[in-house]
């Protein structure tokens, strides 16, 4: 038999198949589409390869017959014999499911404007997370693609996609004052607000905690969002603050006084000045007007930190 016959017999079948959910045919598949094996073939004789889902696999007369012959089955002239996946349809509400499990919003409304296919093997639809195709700027009334898959025989997966709008009830902060740069924020400028938005837009400050305590990078109006690209961290030391330091050197470690020459946030390295000595050295911020020296023997010339405290 050619390989365009073979490739032929395998697809043309206009009755109905018998689902497999393997990936090889078996000798029991063969004998529940045809009886006349019932007893005679070993259930677990591999028959073939199984077709990909979406595709028949169509054993005709003269393959049969071959098959056959070492158990003294008799195929009639015209026997054919057909195999396919088990399939499920997908449908809007399916996609919907799968969609609200991996936002984990029930309430989300989800508009499934199309889908890739209809049919797919019958298993567990999943569209998670790492498939979507959106921006942070996505908008509720913006289309995005969503590629999912369809889990079935053990690990094996089925690629699947839909268009899809996607809205939900949302927070955000918003100004009630105008919040200048280098405010820090305070509860009385903002307050919450709630409205319909893409749930997974991820610009903008949902909760008060995001916002209270910060500055702004610019002028925040009244009325609008507060972005949380505008917002940094508060000063911890200002220049001239009074900054209590730590100074550690092996198990010794010893406070004392300093006053700041360059202000700075947590974790930066500032210039801290001894009023007693006048002399210059650096430490990192620690927290509020506190710093952090780590005094190092003067043979390790590769310690970023001052040898000693002066």
């Amino acid at each position: 038999m050619s390989v365009w016959l073979l490739l032929f017999s395998m697809i043309t079948h206009s009755g109905p198949c018998e689902m497999i959910a393997n990936d090889r045919i078996l000798g029991e598949d063969l004998a529940k589409e045809m009886p006349a094996f019932m007893n005679k073939i070993p259930g677990d004789t591999v028959i073939g390869f199984s077709p990909a889902p979406g595709a028949r696999r169509v054993f005709k007369s003269l393959e049969l017959q071959r098959i056959g012959a070492p158990y003294g089955v008799a195929i009639a002239e015209n026997a054919e014999a057909c195999f396919e996946w088990k399939v499920q349809t997908l449908t809007d509400d399916s996609v919907r499911a799968a969609i609200r499990e991996s936002l984990q919003l029930p309430s989300a409304q989800i508009d499934v404007l199309a889908i890739s296919r209809n049919q797919a093997p019958a298993g567990k639809i999943s569209f998670p997370i790492s498939g979507l195709l959106a921006s942070t700027l996505t908008g509720p009334d913006t289309p995005v693609t969503w590629r999912g898959e369809v889990l079935y025989h053990g690990s094996r997966t089925f690629s699947v996609w839909a268009r899809v709008k996607i809205s939900a009830t949302m927070t955000r902060v918003v100004a009630t004052q105008l919040i200048l740069p280098g405010e820090t924020v305070t509860p009385e400028q903002v307050r919450i607000e709630t409205y319909d938005d893409f749930p997974l837009r991820n610009d903008i400050a949902r909760n008060l905690e995001e916002v209270v305590g910060r500055m702004p990078r610019r002028a925040i109006r009244v009325g609008l969002p507060v972005f949380r690209s505008d917002l940094i961290e508060p000063l911890q030391v200002k220049r001239g603050d009074l900054v209590d330091v730590t100074a550690i050197s092996g198990a010794t470690q010893l406070h004392l006084p300093a006053l700041a020459e360059t202000p700075g946030r947590q974790g930066d390295m500032i210039s801290l000045k001894n009023p007693h000595s006048g002399k210059i050295f650096r430490g990192r911020v620690e927290g509020k007007d506190k710093a952090l020296v780590m005094a190092w023997p003067v043979q390790d010339q590769t310690s970023p930190w001052p040898t000693r405290v002066q």
